[in-house]
């Protein structure tokens, strides 16, 4: 089964989200996150084990200016610049764990294999913490810009409530 939806990884959850503050190796927040792309063949398993979150070069989408492996959160915004991750909590209950990021913009990529999702991931840990699945087509580009604009700029939001 290809893509098919975004998600946050199990493994992300545990070592970030509920603990309510940035894992060292893994954070959302840390500095040493990448972004890397993969065609339609990919089937991320969101909630699976630590295993099934490692990066892998496997269907992997790159090319000109965009590298195998991905490109640093650092370099995603246009310029290169960062893309700013924010990992927030708000609300007493329910509450809302939010992942929230600048644009991505990148400029003069040559992407020959369609790539139909994405990963944030931890280059520490190699753990992938979300997955952007960009809708069921796959992009690709020809000496242009690679951008993704979020909704308000939040990739992912969780919202817990407390059992009664």
């Amino acid at each position: 089964m290809a893509w098919t939806a975004s998600g946050i990884y199990a493994s992300a959850l545990g070592a970030e989200s509920l603990t309510g503050v940035a894992a060292a190796t893994h954070g959302w927040s840390q500095g040493n996150n990448k972004f890397f792309m993969t065609g339609v063949g990919d089937t991320p398993s969101y909630s699976g084990g630590l295993a099934t979150s490692i990066y892998s070069a496997t269907n992997e989408a790159s090319g000109t200016n965009w590298a195998a492996g991905g490109i640093a959160v650092s370099a995603l915004a246009a310029g290169p610049a960062s893309i700013t991750p924010i990992f927030g909590i708000t609300g007493s209950g329910p509450t809302v764990l939010n992942y929230t990021a600048g644009n991505v913009s990148v400029a003069t990529t040559t992407i020959a294999i369609p790539a139909y999702g994405g990963y944030f991931y931890s280059v520490v840990s190699t753990y992938k913490m979300i997955g952007i699945y960009f809708g069921g087509t796959g992009y690709t580009t020809v000496a242009g810009t690679f951008a993704i604009t979020w909704s308000g700029g939040v990739i992912a939001a969780i919202t817990v409530s407390t059992a009664a």
